[in-house]
């Protein structure tokens, strides 16, 4: 029985192995979570979807975050 490929959930490219993201959206998700915590740091207090919120209203985030937090936005509502 040959296993079923996966798609990333953001994009039409196969999904890592077990993930629900490409490459490219996984490091454009792993980047997101790594610097949040610069961001909490820095506001002394920043919630994730404040964060994110943020992160959508500036001109230098890349579409594959912007991907990104339009997906984990739906799983939070």
């Amino acid at each position: 029985m040959r296993s079923q490929t996966k798609k990333c959930v953001a994009c039409i490219r196969k999904s890592c192995t077990d993930l629900k993201y490409c490459t490219y959206h996984y490091d454009a998700f792993i980047n997101l979570k790594q610097k949040y915590e610069s961001w909490v740091y820095a506001y002394g207090h920043i919630s994730w979807q404040e964060y994110m919120n943020k992160l959508l209203m500036m001109s230098e985030v890349g579409i594959w975050v912007k991907d990104i937090i339009a997906i984990e936005t739906k799983n939070l509502n």
